[in-house]
């Protein structure tokens, strides 16, 4: 730019020559495997990462899907390509700056680039974490500071400085996994250190040189390492042993020096091909590449439809889960089976998810769902993620109240409803990972969860209903493993390698009991303080070592806790639920 020399088809040229050919190997390696790791909603969700992956965006579409049913970062074998698309985009704008602005503004310009991206990324970082990780106005700083030490004259004096803060920078970057108190910190901290390493006088021993060749298959590490580790880990349904691990790492590097060896290189230094012939073929890959998930979806179809098996389960509709808007006034028609129902279901998801059985069998007094993902059932409190306590999910939980507050205040307008079943996992209240939210009169205040404070709130909870009339019972959360039970049903369905502990789909009772002994132990001291029925399905679906999660080859789980459309009938007709519930209910 300087000695005007700069082109802008030169400059995306040298940088897809860079990048594309080993990204594109691994895409394509990464989705001929897909169909023998991934579920049939993995392969869905899989063939967005790669429209992602391909067009740069793929930071957009990791945060587009970052919702309360999205995918687990676990099962996405392109989820690492967000910070190649971060990259991309920022080699897009930056030279456009570069270009527009006055060589003599450039060092400024680029500087207070880095502090608005950083003033932004603090300000944002606890209001929205997602979207702070995910999207370049608030990474674009960690880029910009090595934009700025590429600009700044380094004088002799501050060489000898840099020169000293080589080790010292070394160790923080390795010991930069243990973690610093805030993100952002973090961050910076390690964009530091390398900027000094950098920028630090050049020298040369054996450490240096084992260092730069780690640096020049970094690449090609980097985009091989995580689709190795989703596909073991998809094996093992859960977090696989050490063993695994290591020959996972061990594969990873193999490959990534044939990677660079055999592809990555050879075509940076000029690969013996016609610029026409190289973009050209680039593009019919990149047309390829995106259409061959749906291809591997194609030929790799089964007569199952495990997509409708496993969707999500809202009960009587989308609609009726009332996280996605205000809090209801009034029982919408939809969420309801007749027009004067005798039978109310509240709670969150897993409330959703008894309602398509109970639905089918709760007869001619029908029933009304009001439900909020998230949402526990209780009345003045909510519970907070002590990780995510940031102003969106504070704003969450003061909804959640709110609608908890709309379901009681309907309840006192609808005197045809005489039973009021409450469902929740009954977890949050009694994990560590929560504090509590509750109101005030006008304010809201944040305290620590209890098991005393849980079980108080269950008791309000019924409380209140009955002061309205109505008869309450509460039900248990279905049995839960330490796995994907939903998937595990679908690779066991389809014949996929499965190995380890869980490859029975079945849930350990022991571990069940070990894992949700504080919800049991909530639930039986409501019991007793509140006077109220507890309905489990422990009894039907579980003997003395093992719990079952189908019959007659259908799901009774979606995902890894919540019931699916078919299970939910299921056990509602070979339990007589409906009729349980309303008997038990006092």
């Amino acid at each position: 730019m300087e000695q005007s020399r700069y082109s802008f088809l030169e400059f995306y040229y040298r940088r897809a020559k860079r990048l594309l050919p080993a990204a594109y190997v691994v895409i394509a390696l990464t989705t001929i495997a897909a169909p023998l790791f991934l579920s049939d909603v993995g392969l869905r969700e899989f063939r967005n990462q790669v429209i992602g992956a391909l067009t740069f965006s793929a930071n957009i579409v990791l945060w587009l899907q970052a919702d309360y049913f999205g995918p687990v970062a676990e099962r996405m074998p392109l989820l690492h390509f967000w910070s190649l698309s971060i990259e991309e985009q920022y080699y897009l704008l930056l030279p456009l700056f570069l270009v527009s602005v006055p060589r003599r503004w450039w060092l400024v310009g680029i500087a207070m680039l880095l502090v608005a991206s950083l003033t932004l990324c603090v300000c944002l970082v606890t209001w929205n974490p997602s979207a702070v990780f995910y999207l370049l106005p608030t990474r674009s700083w960690e880029m910009a500071m090595g934009s700025l030490g590429a600009l700044l004259p380094i004088r002799p004096l501050v060489s000898a400085a840099l020169a000293k803060l080589r080790f010292p920078a070394l160790a923080l970057l390795l010991l930069a996994p243990m973690g610093f108190a805030h993100p952002v910190v973090n961050a910076a901290l390690v964009c530091l250190a390398t900027l000094a390493l950098l920028r630090a006088p050049n020298w040369d021993n054996a450490v240096v040189r084992g260092m730069r060749r780690i640096g020049d298959l970094s690449y090609s590490l980097y985009l091989i390492h995580w689709p190795v580790l989703v596909y073991v880990r998809a094996v093992w349904l859960a977090e696989p042993p050490a063993l695994a691990i290591y020959a996972a790492v061990a594969f990873s590097m193999v490959g990534s020096w044939a990677l660079y060896r055999f592809v990555e290189e050879p075509f940076r230094r000029g690969y013996a091909m016609s610029r026409l012939r190289l973009v050209s073929g680039l593009a019919a890959t990149s047309v390829l590449l995106a259409s061959s998930p749906s291809l591997a979806i194609a030929a790799t179809e089964s007569k199952s439809d495990f997509a409708t098996i496993r969707r999500i389960n809202y009960g009587l509709g989308r609609a009726c889960d009332f996280s996605l808007g205000s809090p209801p006034q009034e029982i919408p028609k939809s969420c309801q089976t007749a027009s004067r129902p005798e039978l109310l279901v509240w709670g969150d998801s897993f409330a959703m998810a008894l309602v398509p059985g109970l639905a089918k069998t709760v007869g001619e007094g029908g029933l009304a769902q009001l439900t909020m993902s998230g949402c526990l059932p209780a009345i003045g409190v909510a519970a907070v993620s002590r990780e995510l306590a940031s102003p969106f999910s504070l704003a969450f939980a003061q909804d959640c109240i709110a609608f908890n507050d709309r379901v009681l205040a309907i309840l006192k307008n609808r005197p045809e409803i005489s039973t009021v079943v409450i469902s929740s996992p009954f977890d949050t209240p009694v994990s560590g990972e929560f504090i509590l939210l509750k109101r005030n009169g006008e304010t809201f205040t944040e305290g620590e969860l209890s098991l005393y404070a849980a079980v108080e709130g269950i008791k309000a909870l019924v409380e209140a209903v009955r002061a309205t009339g109505k008869r309450v019972v509460v039900v248990a959360p279905p049995p839960v493993g330490n796995f994907d039970i939903g998937d595990c049903l679908e690779r066991k369905a389809r014949g996929s390698i499965m190995l380890g502990r869980y490859s029975d789909c079945k849930i350990d009772v022991s571990e069940y009991r070990r894992r949700r002994a504080r919800t049991l132990e909530l639930l039986n001291e409501a019991a007793l303080k509140a006077d109220v029925e507890v309905v489990s399905y422990h009894d039907f679906l579980c003997d003395g070592t093992k719990c079952k999660t189908e019959i007659d080859g259908k799901f009774l789980y979606r995902d890894s806790g919540h019931l699916s459309y078919e299970g939910s009938e299921i056990i509602a007709r070979q339990t007589n639920l409906a009729e349980r519930l309303i008997r038990a209910a006092r």
